[in-house]
C-alpha cells in the first residue's frame, strides 16, 4: 500500500532542530528524512540539495558560490545575522514612525500589515519574518502623518421642568432602565404610530362583525395564558390581525385561522422559545391542517409586510407607570383596563397607542384615588389630560358594561391573586380625566 507524507507548516518548521546535529549532537527525535539528509552531509562532506520544505538554509546569508565555506555552521550564522539585521531595521522603523507621527497608530498599522504579508508568504514562518523585516522604508514614509481624531460632543441631557421628578436622571447607569436613550426610544415609537394605525375596516367585511372579533381576541388571551406567552406577543398578535383584516376580506370560518397565524408570527418576534405549529393546530381543535396554517402565514406576512416592530400600547403603559412611580397593583389595574380595550373595536382603530396607554393609566390612578400626577404624566406622555378625555370616557363605558358569557377570560385572569385581583376594583360613580 502506497503512503504519502504530508509536510505541514509545523513539521516543516522543525527543520531548525537540525542545529543539534550541526553541533555534533545527533538526536534520535529527528525524523528519518532529515537524518538521511544529515548522513549524506557526513558521508560526502557537503550538504544535500534536497531539503524538507524550507530549502537550503546555508544560502540564507545571500552566498551561493558552491564553495565548501557554505557549510551548516555558516548557514546558521548567516541566518542569525540576517534575522538580527532585520530586527534592528524593524526597531528603527518603529522609532522613526513614532517620531514622525507622534502616535503609535502608524506603528500598529505597520505591524498588522507585516503580519498579513507574513501569513501570505512562504510556508516557513522564519523565512516570512526575514522577508518582511528587509522591506524598504518607503511604506513607512508613505504612511507617516499626523492622524486627526474628531470627537462629537454628546448633547446635554434634557432635564424635566420644575415639579416633575427626574426619573431618568435618578436611574442613569442602570441597564434595566435604559435611561440614556429612553426618551428618544419612545419618541421613535410615537413617530411610527401613524405608519401602523388601523383604519375603520369593519364596513368592508361581509361576514365578520365586531362581536366576532371580540370573541377572537378573548380566545387569543386564553392562548396566551395556556402557552405562558409574553404580553407583548398578545398585543402584537392583535395588531397583526387588525392590519390583515383591514386589507383582506376573511370568511368567518377562517377567522380563527387568521388569529392563530397572527399569534404564531408574533411568537416568532417576541418569544425566546415559540410554540410549535402543531401546538397551534391543537388549540384550534384540529379545525385546520398544517398546510393551511403555513400557507396562511406566508400570505399574512406578504399582506401586512415584514416590518413587525409595532408601537405597542403595553410598552407605553409600563413606561408611564414607571415614571409616575405607581405601585404594582395600580400598574396591574392599568394593564387590565388596557387588555380589556383589545376587545373593543373602536379603541383599536384610528387610535394612538400612546394616547390609549396614557388614558388607561390615568383611569387606573383615578380609580385608586391617586392625585398629583398631572405634571409628570403630561411631560412624559406629551399629552395634556384634556386631550385624553374622549378615550378616557370610552374606557369608562367599557368597564361599566357587563361581561358577556363568552368574553370573561380577561376578567377571570385579572381576578386572580397573582394579578392583585384588580378586576374586582369598583368603578367610582363620577370620573373626570382632569384632576381636581
Amino acid at each position: 500500500m502506497n503512503m504519502t507524507t504530508r509536510v505541514t507548516r509545523n513539521s516543516a518548521s522543525g527543520v531548525f532542530n537540525e542545529n543539534k546535529i550541526f553541533n555534533g549532537k545527533k538526536s534520535s527525535n529527528i525524523p528519518l528524512a532529515k537524518r538521511k539528509a544529515v548522513d549524506e552531509v557526513s558521508k560526502e562532506g557537503k550538504k544535500s540539495t534536497k531539503r524538507a520544505a524550507l530549502g537550503d538554509l546555508t544560502n540564507a546569508n545571500g552566498k551561493n558560490d558552491g564553495s565548501s565555506s557554505s557549510s551548516s555552521d555558516t548557514g546558521k550564522t548567516g541566518l542569525k545575522n540576517q534575522m538580527k539585521k532585520g530586527l534592528n531595521t524593524f526597531v528603527e522603523k518603529g522609532k522613526n514612525t513614532i517620531r514622525n507621527t507622534g502616535t503609535r497608530s502608524s506603528l500598529r498599522k505597520k505591524v498588522v500589515k507585516e503580519k498579513e504579508v507574513k501569513e501570505e508568504s512562504s510556508s516557513s514562518s522564519e523565512e516570512a519574518l526575514v522577508c518582511v523585516l528587509d522591506s524598504s522604508d518607503s511604506s513607512v514614509q508613505s504612511e507617516a502623518g499626523v492622524e486627526e481624531v474628531f470627537l462629537c460632543p454628546e448633547p446635554a441631557r434634557v432635564v424635566p421642568p420644575e415639579g416633575v421628578p427626574d426619573f431618568d436622571g435618578e436611574t442613569l447607569g442602570d441597564p434595566m432602565q435604559h435611561s440614556e436613550y429612553v426618551m428618544e426610544t419612545f419618541q421613535y415609537y410615537k413617530n411610527r404610530e401613524a405608519e401602523f394605525m388601523v383604519a375603520d375596516y369593519m364596513g368592508q367585511q361581509s361576514e365578520i362583525t365586531e362581536a366576532m372579533r371580540a370573541i377572537l381576541v378573548d380566545w387569543l388571551v386564553e392562548v396566551q395564558e395556556s402557552f405562558e406567552l409574553n404580553h407583548e406577543t398578545l398585543y402584537t398578535a392583535v395588531k397583526i390581525t387588525d392590519i390583515y383584516l383591514s386589507k383582506k376580506q376573511v370568511k368567518k370560518e377562517d377567522l380563527q385561522l387568521v388569529g392563530a397565524t397572527a399569534c404564531l408570527i408574533a411568537c416568532k418576534v417576541d418569544e425566546r422559545i415559540p410554540p410549535l405549529v402543531d401546538d397551534f393546530l391543537y388549540v384550534c381543535d384540529d379545525a385546520y391542517n398544517r398546510d393551511q396554517l403555513m400557507k396562511m402565514e406566508r400570505k399574512m406576512l406578504k399582506v401586512v409586510g415584514f416590518d413587525l416592530g409595532y408601537s405597542l400600547s403595553y410598552r407605553y403603559v409600563r413606561r408611564y407607570g414607571r415614571v409616575c412611580r405607581v405601585t404594582m397593583p395600580v400598574l396591574t389595574l392599568a394593564r387590565y383596563i388596557l387588555e380589556m380595550s383589545l376587545m373593543e373595536y373602536k379603541l383599536n382603530t384610528d387610535t394612538s397607542e400612546s394616547k390609549l396607554a396614557a388614558s388607561c393609566l390615568v383611569l387606573a390612578m383615578k380609580m385608586k384615588g391617586i392625585t398629583g400626577f398631572t405634571a409628570t404624566m403630561e411631560y412624559f406622555s406629551g399629552y395634556k389630560l384634556s386631550e385624553l378625555d374622549q378615550i378616557f370616557q370610552d374606557l369608562v363605558s367599557m368597564l361599566e358594561k357587563p361581561a358577556g358569557a363568552n368574553l370573561r377570560t380577561i376578567r377571570s385572569k385579572y381576578s386572580h391573586k397573582v394579578f392583585h385581583e384588580v378586576a374586582t376594583t369598583p368603578l367610582p360613580e363620577a370620573l373626570s380625566v382632569t384632576e381636581d
